[in-house]
């Protein structure tokens, strides 16, 4: 007797057990590829991702290295109600506390709203003076301008006050006779433990205020840290705190700096001519500044050759040569009016 056709199907089912092996290879051979290339996928992705941050990173450095070094140029030769004037002679060593604070000297301080040395070119290494390199600025990076500000604090710090806290004794403070009928002077920069009484307000009977007298040197250091090969833009200021110079990491990936300055030569305010090293008659002349820098990675990127030119204003341009080609780069250029100074020789 025939077996029901509902049995014999259970029983075919009953013999299907498994995969042969050749299909157990070739599902696992699928699911290899699948797996390689999404890990190709993933890897491409994190790459593209590192990179695009190493980017963004850059640029920023850039941009905010540009936005610091501008909004403290602005600033540069607020002397309060002070103007000077005339030639300087002499150039003054901007790390020199004596040259600061000495009435021989200090009025050339105050010419000198803006001061440099120069690399004259992305090879040469600027000369800085000898007070600053005693004070710490031993590490220069090739190619790196020496940038000097000079102003006075927009606050004010009653005469009374130049010891008590939070001021110290050790600031250096400008005071600026307000009183018309003042016969003893202008102004005077002293120590904050000084007594600062000759100069008066507008009453002509109460001391007048004082501003924290402020010199700032910026520059391109070959480090963040020592050894570390990062390019940093840095700056060297004097602190009150310790009563001595002290050098501040700004932003790290900051390749290069080149200053020109913007001369006018016929006292309306405007820049006739930039020039890259002013005589000593120049300095108090100088009303603007045209700033170059480059910006690179702080790491370099795994088969990228930098084939490009980058100019540095009148100090020529800049190519990658060696290993330093393994790094992208951005360049920056910006003109930056001084405002205090220009803004005393226009006329309406």
């Amino acid at each position: 007797m025939n077996s029901p056709i509902h049995t014999h199907a259970f029983t075919n089912r009953q013999t299907q057990r498994g995969l042969s092996l050749v299909e157990l290879m070739i599902s696992i051979t699928i699911g290899l590829l699948i797996l390689s290339s999404l890990t190709t996928l993933f890897v491409n992705q994190s790459r593209t991702r590192a990179e695009l941050d190493k980017s963004n990173r850059m640029i920023d450095n850039g941009r905010y290295a540009l936005e610091l070094l501008s909004d403290n140029l602005r600033l540069a030769g607020f002397y309060g109600n002070y103007m000077p004037s005339g030639t300087p002679a002499a150039t003054p060593d901007p790390c020199n506390l004596t040259t600061i604070t000495t009435a021989a000297t200090n009025l050339d301080v105050l010419r000198h709203h803006v001061q440099g040395y120069n690399a004259a070119t992305a090879t040469a290494t600027a000369s800085p003076p000898a007070a600053c390199v005693t004070a710490g600025l031993t590490s220069l990076k090739s190619g790196s301008d020496i940038l000097v500000l000079r102003r006075a604090s927009t606050s004010t710090v009653a005469a009374a006050n130049a010891t008590a806290a939070p001021n110290s004794a050790n600031t250096v403070y400008l005071q600026v006779s307000n009183c018309s009928t003042d016969t003893s002077g202008s102004y005077q920069i002293a120590i904050g433990s000084a007594a600062f009484t000759a100069f008066q307000n507008k009453d002509c009977a109460t001391p007048a205020s004082l501003r924290p007298f402020i010199v700032q040197v910026y520059f391109v250091s070959p480090d963040n840290n020592a050894g570390d090969g990062i390019p940093t833009l840095k700056r060297m200021e004097f602190n009150p705190a310790t009563g001595a110079f002290v050098t501040t990491p700004l932003v790290e990936g900051i390749e290069y700096l080149q200053i020109d300055y913007g001369l006018d030569a016929n006292a309306d305010g405007a820049a006739d001519s930039y020039i890259a090293t002013p005589a000593l008659a120049d300095w108090p002349n100088i009303v603007s500044v045209k700033i170059s820098i480059i910006a690179r990675n702080t790491e370099p990127t795994t088969g990228y050759d930098d084939p490009k030119i980058y100019t540095l204003g009148l100090a020529g341009s800049y190519t990658p040569s060696g290993d330093d080609r393994k790094y992208k780069r951005h360049a920056y250029t910006q003109v930056v009016r001084l405002v205090n100074p220009s803004g005393r020789r226009e006329v309406p």
